[in-house]
C-alpha cells in the first residue's frame, strides 16, 4: 500500500488518489476544510490526519480506517462506512446522518455533539467512546457488546438496543424514549436517577437487583433492607 506523509492535500490531489484505484495510507496529512463529495475512498487508511471541517458527503469509505488525528465537524452524510474503523479520533460535531454503518467500529473516539441520525445498516459498535450529547435517534446498536461508552445526555430516542450489552456505559440523562431494549443487558451500566417515564423506557431490559432497588427508591422514597 503506497503511503503519503505530511502532505496538505487539495481536492485535485485527492481525485488523483481516487483515480489510481489503489488503496493508500495517508500519514499526518492535512485535509481540513476539504470538499470532495461522492469519492471512492474504500480501504484508505488515515493515520494521525486532520479532517476538521472536511466534506466527504456521499463518499464510499467501506473498509477505511481513521487512526488518531482530528475530524471535528467532518461531514460524512450518506457515506458508505461499512466495516470502517475509527480509533482514537476526535469526531466532535461530526455529521454521519444517513450513513451506512454496518459493522463499523468506533474505539476510544470523542463523539461529543456528533450527529448520527437516520443511519442505515445492521448496526455498529461503540467501545470506550465519549458520546456526550450525541444525536443517535434510531441508531441500530443491537446484539453487540458496547463497553465503557459515555452516553450522558445523548439522544437515543427510538434506538434499537435489543439484546445489546452496555458494560461500563453511562446513560445519565440519556433520552431513551421509544427505544427498544428487549433483552438489553444493562446490569453493568450507570442508569442515573429513575423517573416513571424512565422506568417505562427501560421495559424489557435486564437489570441487576441493585439497579431495581435504586429505581424503587428513586420512585417511592422507600428504604429497602434485607
Amino acid at each position: 500500500m503506497p503511503t503519503l506523509t505530511d502532505q496538505h492535500l487539495s481536492p485535485a490531489e485527492v481525485d488523483q488518489l481516487v483515480d489510481s484505484g489503489e488503496p493508500v495510507e495517508l500519514v499526518r496529512c492535512d485535509l481540513s476544510g476539504l470538499r470532495v463529495r461522492d469519492a471512492d475512498l474504500d480501504d484508505v487508511v488515515f493515520t494521525d490526519c486532520v479532517l476538521d471541517g472536511a466534506d466527504l458527503t456521499g463518499s464510499r469509505l467501506s473498509g477505511a480506517a481513521l487512526r488518531g488525528g482530528s475530524a471535528t465537524w467532518v461531514r460524512l452524510e450518506r457515506c458508505d462506512l461499512t466495516d470502517a474503523r475509527f480509533e482514537r479520533v476526535d469526531l466532535s460535531g461530526a455529521v454521519l446522518s444517513g450513513a451506512l454503518l454496518t459493522d463499523a467500529e468506533f474505539r476510544s473516539c470523542r463523539m461529543t455533539g456528533a450527529r448520527v441520525e437516520d443511519t442505515r445498516g445492521l448496526g455498529f459498535l461503540l467501545l470506550g467512546c465519549n458520546a456526550y450529547g450525541a444525536e443517535l435517534p434510531g441508531a441500530v446498536l443491537s446484539r453487540r457488546t458496547h463497553t465503557g461508552t459515555r452516553f450522558t445526555e445523548a439522544n437515543l430516542a427510538g434506538a434499537d438496543l435489543r439484546e445489546a450489552v452496555l458494560d461500563g456505559c453511562v446513560l445519565l440523562h440519556a433520552d431513551l424514549t421509544g427505544a427498544t431494549l428487549t433483552g438489553a443487558d444493562l446490569r453493568g451500566a450507570d442508569l442515573g436517577p429513575c423517573t416513571r417515564e424512565r422506568l417505562d423506557a427501560l421495559a424489557g431490559a435486564v437489570l441487576s437487583t441493585s439497579q431495581a432497588v435504586a429505581a424503587l427508591q428513586d420512585l417511592t422514597g422507600a428504604v429497602v433492607t434485607d
